[in-house]
């Protein structure tokens, strides 16, 4: 009696592993992607950062999948078409906007609401040719964004 309670508990284990593995699997197939972690961002442009202007730096919160593919990939791409993705898409894209003068730092500390985000990409308006690539921040906890003369870099908060 005691073996068959031990194999009963660990069939319903290998069921309960089954189901929460098969939820996330159907989560990947559907495209749904977990919130955001990212809790605070910290931006520095350092001496000479955007050939010595100042910068103009868009952070993106995308609340819906759909939305992702839509995106450019590079900043001059996104500042050339934001106000059109803005005005087409107002409940599921928020846009917090950064203006940064070389040798200053920011910190953006993210609402709650925020934070549910699916998406977080920064795009920087840099006047190096060919601009800047999108950056991904979503899987940071805390980001730090340092701006340098004709690139932007991305790391994990100290």
């Amino acid at each position: 009696m005691k073996t068959q309670n031990i194999s009963l508990l660990r069939c319903g284990l290998i069921c309960l592993m089954l189901c929460v593995g098969g939820c996330a699997a159907v989560k990947s197939v559907l495209g749904i992607k977990p919130h955001t972690a990212l809790t605070q961002i910290r931006i520095q442009a350092l001496a000479g950062a955007n050939l010595d202007n100042g910068t103009a730096l868009d952070l993106v919160f995308v609340y819906d999948n759909q939305l992702l593919p839509q995106l450019p990939k590079t900043g001059p791409l996104w500042f050339a078409t934001k106000a059109d993705l803005m005005a087409n898409h107002p409940l599921t894209l928020d846009v917090a906007r950064v203006r940064i003068a070389p040798t200053k730092s920011s910190e953006v500390t993210l609402s709650t609401s925020r934070r549910t985000a699916v998406a977080v990409y920064s795009y920087a308006n840099f006047l190096a040719p060919g601009g800047q690539a999108m950056g991904d921040l979503t899987l940071f906890k805390c980001v730090q964004i340092t701006l340098g003369p004709s690139a932007v870099a991305y790391q994990s908060c100290q």
